[in-house]
């Protein structure tokens, strides 16, 4: 192994010792030890990946692709999970939460740099396999019922997964993605049944139902890892097979064209009725998850750019809204938010800017990834999809509004707590991104265009 091909791998070997480490910790120590094993591991990584911005791919081989959208992924993958670990409460019987953690992350990376089949579905298991334990380890009722629901149709879409691979490989020959060119009847029902599998991984609709348990049930920094870091390491998949594979058409623009509507449409509909902040955040998500299949499905020139700015204005939002409603207690209704401006101003502020995003309003960064999405299905011509997109934006923006509004009406009963300083240092990056997005964009457009070929 040479240098360069080392220096490409070493974020993952970071990851790998880091939950190692976190690991070993459980038994010697606190388990504030195992949390800042951890979180050094996914900074070592970070910091990894940043040395190496602008240096040439090393050669590795079909398994792993060190280009700038790996970098991106890699670098994305860590800095959402180590946001995700700032507000991780472990309690008494899951002191392996924090190596479970940075087994996500190292899941996420190997999907982030996946140019291979092999690797593609080892990434997706050890994300898969971390997230079902990470939703049950306070060992309750609902949480155990979540990642039960997750194991049984996690194993299905796995199986979808393998046989569809399978499919494309008895048609083409090859495993690794730019293998991908044969346009038969195998390799067509092989597309279809990957498109299954990956579209569980993506929690788009109809293979949805384990969104809002896990968003609900499983703690807040779980739902962190599944909504948004898990989320962006499948979308940067679905990405690399759109720019490196040659799929079968209308097989693959058009199943991504059906999922991601009936997500946006699915979404947003049942998030209308949700009293519950995670749960109305578990089915909005699903919709942010059509959103970029329908960026991916118009095949436009800027289609990729609009996919890794839609992720880089999501993340904050999504981990700030997640952040607060861990704070708040569990599953957080909306009576919960009243007169929370007045008791704990900065997580009203905080949850006001991270909806506000989500529904895609001006001045924070969601605005400018939707006019993204605008962008290219105008680009395309797809109307009927643009018509969908309006449509759904317009229901999230009212049940959005329910919920941003709320702190700042009514009186809050409770005492407020201290939020811990970590929490309220992660509240207050996520607010200054997700201003900085909206105000200054060209900052992440930059970055996005330097991670693209």
């Amino acid at each position: 192994m040479t240098a360069a091909q080392f220096a490409a791998l070493s974020p993952l070997v970071a990851l790998a010792i880091a939950a190692i480490a976190a690991m070993m910790l459980v038994p010697l120590a606190r388990i504030e030890a195992a949390q800042a094993a951890a979180g050094a591991g996914l900074l070592a990584a970070v910091g990894l990946v940043l040395l190496r911005v602008g240096a040439p791919a090393a050669p590795l081989g079909a398994l792993f692709t060190d280009d700038g959208m790996a970098r991106f992924g890699i670098a994305y993958a860590c800095l959402a999970s180590l946001g995700a670990l700032v507000f991780l409460r472990t309690g008494v019987p899951a002191k392996e939460a924090p190596c479970l953690l940075a087994l996500v992350a190292l899941g996420a990376a190997t999907l982030a740099g996946a140019g291979h089949a092999a690797t593609l579905f080892l990434g997706i298991e050890i994300v898969s396999l971390s997230l079902i334990a990470l939703f049950a380890y306070r060992l309750t009722r609902q949480g155990l019922e979540a990642a039960y629901k997750f194991l049984v149709m996690s194993g299905l879409a796995s199986a979808a997964l393998l046989l569809g691979t399978a499919l494309i490989y008895a048609e083409t020959g090859a495993l690794d993605f730019v293998g991908w060119t044969g346009h038969g009847a195998l390799a067509a029902l092989g597309t279809a049944l990957l498109l299954a599998g990956l579209a569980f991984k993506f929690s788009l609709a109809p293979f949805h139902m384990w969104t809002p348990d896990a968003f609900e049930a499983a703690p807040a920094s779980a739902a962190a890892l599944a909504g948004v870091v898990s989320k962006a390491a499948v979308a940067i998949v679905l990405l690399r097979l759109f720019l490196t594979a040659d799929l079968p058409e209308p097989v693959w623009s058009s199943g991504l064209a059906a999922l991601g509507a009936a997500s946006v449409v699915v979404g947003n509909l049942l998030a209308l009725r949700q009293p519950q902040l995670p749960r109305m955040l578990g089915y909005s998500t699903i919709a942010h998850s059509g959103y970029i299949a329908l960026i991916l499905a118009s095949g436009a020139p800027r289609a990729a750019e609009a996919v890794l700015f839609y992720l880089g204005v999501y993340a904050p939002a999504m981990l700030g809204a997640l952040c607060v409603s861990a704070a708040l207690g569990r599953a957080p209704t909306l009576p919960d938010l009243h007169g929370l401006m007045k008791r704990r101003p900065l997580e009203a502020i905080a949850l006001s800017l991270s909806l506000l995003s989500l529904a895609g309003l001006p001045a924070a960064g969601g605005f400018i990834g939707k006019l993204y999405l605008l962008h290219v299905l105008v680009d395309s011509g797809l109307w009927t999809l643009l018509a969908i997109t309006v449509a759904g934006a317009s229901l999230g923006f009212y049940y959005y509004a329910r919920f941003f509004t709320a702190p700042f009406f009514g009186h809050l009963h409770e005492e407020a707590e201290p939020l811990p300083r970590l929490d309220q240092g992660l509240i207050t990056v996520c607010v200054v991104l997700i201003v900085l997005f909206g105000v200054a964009p060209a900052v992440l457009i930059d970055v996005v265009r330097l991670a693209l070929p």
